[in-house]
């Protein structure tokens, strides 16, 4: 798969690299789902500089957020998921790989589907991205 990635901490510009990477496999439990958008928020940035965290894995995929189809299943889940359109949060939850990817694997329950009505493109920005702007609005602002 083409997945973008780092295996050093620092700047974007310094230390992101494209490149092609095995596929995952889910494992049980998990679903594996094909990204089309890949969304960005402040704990991706900080983590890729070192400030946030430092895993300590050899390569890391950023970005937690997300939204694609799920094209495999782990042992456990219905393979009735398979083609469900599905936006994701939290992707990297302790883990090297995120949704800067053509694939991710992570738990079924991370990959929530997406009304009909909504865009892959939207439900990329329903993790972290609309949460920050949900509480910005009406927990910290005048709404």
């Amino acid at each position: 798969m083409k997945a973008a990635y780092y295996t050093d901490y620092g700047a974007a510009r310094a230390v992101l690299k494209v490149g092609e990477l095995p596929d995952p496999v889910p494992e049980a439990a998990e679903v594996r789902v094909r990204i089309r958008y890949s969304g960005i928020n402040p704990s991706d940035c900080n983590r890729r500089r070192g400030i946030r965290d430092r895993p300590g894995y050899p390569l890391i995929i950023p970005h937690s957020d997300g939204a694609g189809e799920i094209d495999k299943v782990g042992e456990g889940i219905d393979e009735s998921r398979i083609g469900e359109r599905v936006w994701t949060w939290n992707a990297q939850r302790g883990r090297a790989f995120g949704t800067a990817s053509e694939y991710v694997c992570l738990p079924s329950d991370q990959a929530v589907t997406l009304p009909a009505d909504v865009s892959l493109e939207l439900g990329a920005g329903f993790g972290v991205p609309a949460m920050t702007a949900y509480f910005s609005l009406f927990s910290d602002g005048p709404l």
